[in-house]
Formats: structure tokens, C-alpha cells, sequence
């Protein structure tokens, strides 16, 4: 029987420190970077950008490098989160799967986000997927983060 995940987009250092290192598995947080999908099966892409509550861009990060990624739990959800408007590409004969999920947050109060990260909730039992961390960026209340992550796999 498959399980059902669902995404869970985690920003913030306060939410990552109220976690217990235990629940998670770091024999693969080694720092993953440039990752080709005939690498390891995927490519994950994620764009952050803040808006102020005039819809002013106040800051922009992009990255293919992550701290931190868990191939084999991604895909797992990926396959239980298809879409019909996932699209497919065809490059010299070779099918890839292009998926997109795009997450907005508002802030209410003052932070500073140094990691953008991607993880799934079961259970109440809560695991990450994928950390890019950084430098940090600052948040004032009523601020839109939105994230999009974008992956990449080859197809049969």
C-alpha cells in the first residue's frame, strides 16, 4: 500500500531548532551539489523570493546546490503528489518530468531565514526532504515568501 504524503515547505531556523535531530536520518547530509538527473535519478531547482506588503522584491535566492537532499524520499512523494499539469519533455529521445509546486508564506512578526527547506508531514510525524541553506534574509511582518521548487527526473 502506498503512502499518502503531502508537502510541507519549513523556512524558518526557530522551526528547525524545535525539532529533535533523532526523528531524522543524516547518513545521506553530506552537501549535495550540481546534481544531474542520470546523477541520481533527480534535479531539484528552488527559487525564494520575498515581496513586502506593497508587492515591492526585496530579496531573491536561487539555488541547485542543497545541504542536505533526500533522493529517494523525494521521489517517493513526487510519485504521490502527480498532477495533470505536471509536463513532460522529450530531450534526444530521453523523457524527463518536469513537476513545479510553488508555496507562499506571510509573515506576521519580525525573522531571519537562513534555510529554505522542503519536507513532508505524516502523522504528525514531520521529515525533511531537501535544506538549502544560506546566508539569510530578513522578514518584517505582513512580507510573502514564495518558494518554487522545481524537479526534474528522467522517465521510462
Amino acid at each position: 500500500m502506498r503512502k499518502k504524503y503531502s508537502f510541507l515547505v519549513m523556512g524558518s531556523i526557530i522551526m528547525i531548532s524545535t525539532i529533535s535531530s533523532a526523528e531524522f536520518s543524516f547518513a545521506k547530509s553530506e552537501p549535495v551539489r550540481g546534481l544531474l538527473p542520470s546523477d541520481y535519478g533527480l534535479f531539484v531547482f528552488v527559487q525564494t523570493y520575498v515581496q513586502n506588503p506593497n508587492g515591492e522584491l526585496v530579496t531573491y535566492l536561487a539555488s541547485d546546490k542543497f545541504t542536505f537532499l533526500d533522493v529517494e524520499s523525494l521521489n517517493i512523494l513526487l510519485d504521490n503528489e502527480r498532477l495533470q499539469t505536471d509536463r513532460i519533455l522529450t530531450i534526444n529521445e530521453q523523457k524527463f518530468e518536469i513537476i513545479t509546486r510553488e508555496y507562499s508564506v506571510i509573515y506576521q512578526s519580525e525573522n531571519v531565514i537562513a534555510s529554505t527547506m522542503l519536507g513532508h508531514s505524516q502523522n504528525g510525524d514531520s521529515m525533511i526532504l531537501a535544506r538549502f541553506a544560506h546566508d539569510g534574509y530578513p522578514v518584517m511582518p505582513g512580507d510573502i515568501v514564495n518558494t518554487i521548487w522545481t524537479f526534474i527526473r528522467p522517465i521510462d
